[in-house]
């Protein structure tokens, strides 16, 4: 990158960095605000759990001891400004709070969902998009063949299937009818988790369900744009020029292909981002022990404390990738920066 680049390509990214952290500030704030308009009492709900896990059940206000002190533990007698405060400062070092549905710190419970989230996700991102890509490609480059037209209707039918209802359909055909996998968890809860080999067989087997509702779509959709960019490329006035001069097709392919590529990185950043609401989906669907499906029983248990320490991770995700995607398009694309060096 020459010097008269550097200038603009630092300020943008300046700009855009304290715009997405000001964005992140205010929906962190209003998802703090949004759980303490809802009616129902966190605490309340917590003790009626609590009774009902011993074999009785309590009326909270019959033991207003019990529920004064669990009320003040959570934070939820100071102010709101107060606790908003409190909210933020223990988010800088790292302290979420403590879970009110499972009575554990909420970091904790992001550490041990994490690591099944990525697990889940990383893979079928890393698959789907350089299959994608290179039948995208090769489908561009055989434009009105057989093969193309194939690959073009079965890509835009899948692409455009939610993934709910994806997963749905292959929970309906390999668990229910077929029974040859598993509907739903990470793996089979009567085996102890650890390194041998059954354990591990029985979370490839929960694997495969969620693995292709998350990577076929999203390998069609790659499918459809690199093919679009393929045939955008091979139309361009330097193909055609390199094409009328002599060069082999196979070095014109190569240019095509590597110019193609361009947006297809910057949408893998993008990617990022929009798999996180996606994958959450997913994994309430196939009750997978990630992000998504502590999101989806924080919300069911009114555990808002739970609510917003997941939110804080998932938007800096989202953001994160965001700003990835900015810079990423900078110094994989020339013309963007050319673009900023001269305005």
């Amino acid at each position: 990158m020459r010097t008269r680049e550097v200038i603009p390509f630092v300020i943008y990214l300046s700009k855009r960095l304290g715009a997405l952290a000001v964005m992140y500030f205010v929906t962190i704030t209003i998802m703090f605000l949004l759980p303490r308009f809802i009616p129902a009492n966190p605490v309340a709900l917590y003790i009626q759990n609590l009774a009902q896990e011993m074999g009785y059940f309590s009326n909270p206000e019959a033991v207003p001891e019990l529920y004064k002190v669990l009320f003040e533990e959570f934070g939820l007698g100071k102010p709101i400004w107060k606790q908003y405060i409190d909210f933020i400062a223990n988010a800088f070092r790292g302290d979420l709070g403590i879970s009110i549905w499972l009575n554990d710190k909420v970091i904790d419970i992001v550490m041990r969902a994490l690591p099944w989230t990525l697990f889940l996700f990383v893979p079928s991102t890393i698959v789907g998009w350089t299959i994608g890509n290179y039948w995208g490609a090769i489908t561009g480059y055989k434009r009105g063949t057989t093969f193309e037209k194939t690959s073009v209707l079965i890509s835009s039918i899948v692409a455009q299937i939610p993934g709910y209802w994806f997963g749905m359909l292959l929970i309906f055909a390999f668990a229910i009818n077929l029974r040859v996998l598993p509907p739903n968890r990470a793996y089979d809860p009567l085996i102890m988790p650890s390194w041998r080999m059954e354990f591990l067989l029985s979370v490839v087997k929960h694997y495969v369900l969620p693995f292709i509702t998350l990577t076929i779509p999203y390998l069609c959709g790659q499918v459809i744009s690199m093919r679009n960019l393929m045939i955008y490329e091979l139309k361009s006035d330097y193909t055609v020029f390199a094409d009328y001069i002599g060069m082999p097709d196979k070095v014109i392919r190569r240019y095509a292909f590597r110019n193609a590529m361009m947006p297809q990185v910057v949408n893998l950043s993008i990617r990022l981002g929009r798999a996180v609401a996606g994958t959450a989906l997913i994994e309430n669907i196939f009750a997978y022990p990630g992000m998504g499906w502590y999101l989806a029983q924080a919300v069911t248990n009114n555990d808002y404390m739970l609510l917003q320490g997941l939110f804080i991770i998932l938007v800096a995700t989202v953001y994160l990738a965001l700003f990835l995607s900015d810079l990423v398009h900078l110094v994989v694309d020339p013309r963007v920066r050319l673009g900023y060096a001269k305005s």
